[in-house]
This record gives C-alpha cells, sequence and structure tokens, in this order.
C-alpha cells in the first residue's frame, strides 16, 4: 500500500527538491523537536528528564530488532558500520588460504577491515566483478567454493541500488560452513530483512541513512551464537559490577548477557539516541512495506527516463525500490552535483554514477523537475 506524500511531515521548503537519502536521511520534524528538547536537557544535566536516557537506548534497540525479526537482546549500540565490523572481524577467523569473498565497489567500511583479516590470517581476498546483467545474486554465488571461509556483502550496493538476494546467498554459505557477514545500511528502513531465516553471523547498520537518525547512531545485530564474543572496547557500561559505582570503582570481570557487550562507549549519547528514537517510532508508524511501495514508482519512472536518454541503470529485476545509479553516456563532471545543487535539485555522484535516492516526501512531480535539471546541466 502507498502511503502518498509525506512531505508535511519533514522540513522541506518549497524550491528543494531532496532525492539524497543514500547519503544522508533528514530527520522527520517530529524527531528534529525531540532533539531540540535533547540539546535542552543536555544544557540542564540536573534536570529528571535526563533519567529516560537508559530507557531510550533500550527502545532504540528494541525498534531496530523489529525491522530484521531480531530480539533487543541479540543488538549492540555502535557508532558506525565501521565499528560493526570491527568487532565482526576481531571476532572471526578464516584459514590460511581460504578466500574472503567481497563484490567490486563495496563500501569502504565493509572492506578496509577484510583486507587486514586476511592479512592477519593468512586468507586471501576474492573479489566479485560487477555483472553485466545486473545480476549480483548470481555472480556471487559462482565465487563460492570449498575454499570459502567468509562472505561480508552488502544487500543493495551502495553506488546504484543493485540488490543481492541474502538467501540463497546464505543458504549457499551456510552450506560450506563459512561466515555470513552483511551491511545492511542501505537497505534497513525500506527493505525487509529476516535474521531468522538468513541466519547471518553479524549485521551492520549506520543509521543516518534510511533509518533518518543522527550521524553518530548506528546498530550491530550479533548472532547468538556470537553473543559470548571480546568486545574491541571496554567500557562500565557492558560489564556488571561487583559493586556499585556510588561506593565502589563499579569494576565487575562479568559481560552483560547478550550482544549489548559490545555496545560502543559513546552509545549513552544524550542528544542522539531519543532522536533516533523518534525516527524509527515514525517508520514503524508508516511501515517498512508501505515506505518501499511509494518509492518504488518514483525509481520506475526515474529509470524509464533515464533510460529514453540512452543512459544505463540496474534492470528492473536486479535493483533496489528506494534508490538508483545513473551512468552517464560520458563520464560526469566532477561539479554536477554541486550545479544540481544550486538549482534546488540535491543527489550524489558514487563511483562515475549519478546516485539518486529519493524518499517518501518526494513525488512524480519532482522527477520532472529533476530530469529538467539533469537536460541543463549534462548538456552544459
Amino acid at each position: 500500500m502507498s502511503l502518498g506524500s509525506q512531505k508535511h511531515l519533514f522540513d522541506l521548503p518549497d524550491g528543494v527538491v531532496y532525492m539524497n537519502c543514500a547519503a544522508q536521511g533528514p530527520a522527520p520534524i517530529v524527531a528534529r523537536d525531540i532533539g531540540r528538547r535533547a540539546v535542552d536537557r543536555k544544557a540542564r544535566p540536573w534536570d529528571p528528564e535526563r533519567q529516560k536516557l537508559g530507557a531510550e537506548m533500550e527502545r532504540t534497540r528494541a525498534l531496530f530488532a523489529s525491522f530484521i525479526e531480531a530480539t533487543p537482546n541479540d543488538i549492540a549500540l555502535t557508532g558506525a558500520t565501521s565499528y560493526g565490523m570491527a568487532v565482526a572481524a576481531a571476532n572471526v577467523r578464516v584459514e590460511r588460504g581460504q578466500a574472503i569473498v567481497m563484490i567490486e565497489g563495496q563500501f569502504p567500511s565493509n572492506y578496509y577491515i577484510w583486507q587486514r583479516v586476511a592479512a592477519r590470517d593468512g586468507g586471501r581476498v576474492v573479489i566479485v566483478p560487477r555483472p553485466t546483467d545486473g545480476d549480483w545474486t548470481s555472480a556471487v554465488l559462482q565465487h563460492l567454493g570449498p575454499d570459502t571461509g567468509l562472505v561480508t556483502l552488502p544487500n543493495v550496493h551502495w553506488t546504484d541500488g543493485g540488490v543481492i538476494d541474502l538467501v540463497p546467498v546464505a543458504d549457499a554459505v551456510h552450506a560450506l560452513g563459512a561466515v555470513l557477514v552483511i551491511d545492511a545500511t542501505q537497505s534497513i528502513g525500506v527493505c525487509p530483512l529476516d535474521v531468522r531465516r538468513i541466519d547471518p553471523d553479524y549485521v551492520a547498520c549506520s543509521a543516518y541513512k534510511w533509518l533518518l537518525s543522527p550521524d553518530q547512531a548506528g546498530y550491530l545485530y550479533v548472532a547468538p551464537r556470537r553473543q559470548e564474543g571480546e568486545p574491541i572496547e571496554h567500557n562500565h557500561a557492558t560489564r556488571i559490577g561487583e559493586g556499585p559505582m556510588t561506593l565502589s570503582p563499579g569494576y565487575g570481570d562479568r559481560f552483560k548477557v547478550g550482544a549489548s557487550r559490545f555496545d560502543q562507549g559513546t552509545a549513552d549519547a544524550m542528544i542522539d539516541v531519543p532522536i533516533a528514537a523518534a525516527s524509527m517510532e515514525q517508520i514503524t508508524a508508516w511501515g517498512v512495506g508501505a515506505i518501499a511501495a511509494t518509492m518504488e514508482p518514483l525509481i520506475d519512472a526515474i529509470a524509464e527516463r533515464a533510460e529514453e536518454r540512452g543512459w544505463r541503470v540496474p534492470p528492473k529485476a536486479h535493483r533496489s525500490p528506494h534508490f538508483i545509479g545513473i551512468k552517464l553516456a560520458q563520464t560526469p563532471e566532477l561539479d554536477l552535483a554541486d550545479r544540481m545543487a544550486a538549482e534546488g535539485v540535491y543527489v550524489s555522484l558514487r563511483d562515475s554514477r549519478v546516485r539518486v535516492a529519493p524518499y517518501i516526501f518526494n513525488d512524480l512531480s519532482d522527477v520532472d523537475v529533476l530530469f529538467e535539471v539533469f537536460d541543463r546541466q549534462v548538456a552544459r
């Protein structure tokens, strides 16, 4: 079911066509207003309002868990995908000579760390080339084999919205006895992800894009079989103290039960946490399926108009419903996105593609404006 335009719930002025949510998702007005109150309580730390923070942290854990069919106990509060990937890398090993499989052009936060793991363990990195037909799923499956030790993937490619069907990939990975790690930053909040079905070891997500949250909000799903692992940092909030901090240093040798032992030290961000909770509450109210259904016609319209101009996009069968990368006939000039922004249209350049990432505050009239500006700026 389509929601229709939800522009009235965002602080978007007339004349702005914002289609850059794959870079930065704007907070809804309700989350913005809660954030302003959070700034006030930061300025007045003696105020009783401060005492709500613990419950807000647990609410974000539960909300994120609901988007991926997990339990709150499975979720660590992190500040970035790179932090989550560092936790995963610290707790997995590959055998000497085993392959760590990634895709071409993978996001750096899910690339650099696995290069280091390969060097640490004597493994080797295998890069799946970008398929000419857009079918990433088949391409990944063709690169799995008896020597595969770890597969680390996005389910949506960050540069153009190309999708990987994680169900057959997960089945193949598990049959090989390999580790499965997912970067779902570009999908959670719009696309369904069922960890009960794909059974990954870890799923990392930065929340400032499609979860409409502050820049330092992030989450890590840790499979129950991995929850006895070693954190990459040690802070008091992840431990069970032998005595209260009011009467002792609060030291304790025992970790908290579940994924919270991996919480980042800044998880109790006074301002960020309530904004993140409010944004995810709003997404829950809309419904992930309804968000995707509202956006898919916009992406289809963008794809159709791009192809009419001879530009290339991922085929319908192999692209996400919420953003798309357009390959122009010629390499775009470096300042193309800046020139479009000067006309009130906001997109990104990523890996020589024009990435267009609308949201449910956009409609087909915005697509008209997008291509009017496109035509002027590309022709120039």
